[in-house]
């Protein structure tokens, strides 16, 4: 999830950096609206897009093994919460979310409580006020104080400009930025979308008024004596809108020769980024290929199903060595709060005799626990981490090497949180990465003590061998 934000940030930055670099000063005010609005529902669309593309041929084949019996349960302690930083971090968003939405419903809610009078002028819908307020237009009425109504008539540049607002239907420009700001506004570069939407709207709107023939100059000493009016609400379109001095000198610039280069060297940006920022899966070979190609399976090697024995990886390298009881593997990698909160060290002998009675007491109740169940079962679990792993990026490395995940699952069969441990960082990271996104998508059947529901663990080894074709 924070590789798909960083990719939106990133890319929507570069985006709106290429804007007011090339385009912002060019006379080609629709184009520039069109490219504000795709690169912004760009940047949040491409992160989510999956290319699958063909393996290049290998060196070396790469085995990546899961065990028949990896899948174990850990019993924890039902009543534990867990409450990390994640969980503060999602507090923190669905506050100021929400702060951010009640902003703009009240925004929206004092706009249409001015009161004064409804009129109809030109087909268009007019709210004439007896305080003075500047002329601005938000959705599909003009909003403007008496004192601009003389002999019911309106000055026609002011009414051209905020005409144009409304026929353009920019506030759907606006009300769309303003949901996307809602909900994603941990992304600094929307404040330049929004400023940047609003300066060119402005330039369609006085567009709009100078092809009426009206002279520039008294067109822009209108707009100077309106800036001494009082700020106006939000999510709305002013007249008296203040990056004035873009908008004169906008309102004299000339056409540049380059327009159509810079519409048409738009095209290759968008590939290059939509190449840079999608996620890349690559295609398993069909097995019967006789090529150099990475090969993707789960062993079929078939151990006991004892959920109070450790199960340790079947190659021969560990053969030899002596399983743990599960709550022996419990209190040296999962502690409880018996265990963090005693400090007293215990003697040898003391040790010997807990480990023998916890040994007793879990081969006595384990016949009364059922581990969490992946949809589909282990089989389903196992084929899902072989197709979602990417191993390309570990075609340097030799010999074995093996990572365990540990998926903790709530007694509501969601995965709260996944760990990896292993001797190679990058083959732990990526084992974590497909995990995790398998997590999010599924919901476990829970594990179950004495029929109860409870929070598990559920431990998934992995061996990646690699050797020659």
């Amino acid at each position: 999830m924070i590789a798909i934000v960083l990719k939106i940030m990133i890319c929507s930055s570069l985006l709106i950096a290429i804007y007011y670099l090339f385009l912002e000063k060019e006379k080609m005010y629709g184009f520039n609206r069109f490219y504000l609005l795709f690169s912004l529902a760009f940047s949040y669309t491409v992160p989510f897009i999956s290319i699958t593309t063909a393996l290049p041929k290998p060196e070396k084949t790469a085995s990546l093994t899961f065990e028949e019996t990896a899948q174990q349960i850990i019993l924890t302690p039902s009543g534990e919460s867990s409450f990390d930083g994640m969980t503060i971090a999602w507090i923190l968003y669905g506050v100021i979310t929400a702060f951010l939405l009640v902003r703009s419903i009240l925004a929206i809610r004092a706009i249409k409580k001015i009161k004064g009078k409804r009129i109809t002028y030109l087909n268009y819908h007019i709210v004439s006020t007896e305080k003075r307020i500047s002329p601005f237009s938000f959705w599909n009425t003009i909003y403007l104080g008496e004192n601009y109504i003389t002999g019911n008539i309106i000055d026609s540049r002011i009414f051209l400009h905020e005409k144009s607002h409304i026929d353009q239907k920019h506030s759907i420009d606006i009300a769309c930025m303003e949901i996307v700001k809602i909900f994603t506004w941990f992304n600094p570069v929307l404040f330049l979308y929004k400023k940047a939407m609003l300066t060119n709207h402005e330039f369609l709107a006085d567009e709009a008024v100078l092809k009426n023939n009206f002279n520039v100059k008294s067109y822009q000493a209108l707009i100077l004596d309106e800036i001494i009016s009082s700020q106006n609400p939000a999510l709305t379109h002013s007249f008296n809108f203040n990056n004035t001095k873009k908008r004169f000198i906008m309102m004299t610039t000339k056409k540049s020769k380059l327009i159509l280069f810079k519409k048409a060297a738009s095209i290759p940006v968008f590939m290059a980024a939509f190449m840079a920022f999608t996620s890349k899966t690559y295609a398993n070979n069909p097995s019967g290929a006789n090529t150099e190609t990475q090969q993707l399976h789960p062993s079929k090697n078939v151990l006991p199903q004892h959920i109070d024995k450790a199960i340790y990886s079947s190659d021969e390298g560990v053969k030899n060595e002596k399983p743990l009881p599960v709550t022996e593997l419990q209190k040296e990698s999962f502690k409880t709060k018996a265990d963090t909160l005693s400090p007293k060290k215990k003697t040898v002998a003391e040790s010997n005799e807990d480990k023998n009675t916890l040994t007793e007491k879990t081969s006595n109740s384990n016949d009364h626990n059922v581990e969490p169940q992946y949809p589909g079962g282990h089989q389903a679990l196992r084929a899902k981490v072989v197709n979602t792993m990417d191993i390309s990026k570990m075609e340097t490395l030799k010999g074995v090497i093996k990572s365990v995940a540990y998926i903790y699952i709530d007694e509501n069969g969601k995965t709260t949180k996944v760990t990896t441990s292993g001797d190679n960082e990058m083959f732990n990271n990526e084992l974590f990465k497909a995990v995790t996104t398998i997590g999010n998508e599924v919901t476990w059947t829970p594990g179950t003590q004495n029929g109860k529901a409870i929070a598990a663990v559920v431990k998934l080894p992995a061996t990646l061998s690699f050797s020659k074709p």
